[in-house]
């Protein structure tokens, strides 16, 4: 979930990726800061939103969602 209003600037993962603990899923910018944002935990990443996104405080950005949830 975006912690902030932001703009998405950069889709690292692709959606249906398997991704680590750690690895980079995308980048967005808010007042005037980039901020990258991780996985938390290990699994399939589900990307919900583009490039070039205006996303609200709380809007959702993407889900890890673990192997076994599948």
């Amino acid at each position: 979930m975006a912690p902030m209003p932001c703009r998405i600037l950069h889709v690292i993962a692709k959606d249906g990726e398997k991704v680590k603990r750690g690895d980079g899923l995308l980048v967005m910018e808010s007042m005037k800061t980039e901020v990258k944002l991780t996985a938390r935990s290990d699994g399939v990443v589900r990307i919900k939103c583009k490039e070039g996104d205006s996303v609200g405080e709380g809007g959702v950005l993407c889900e890890v969602i673990a192997e076994a949830e599948k």
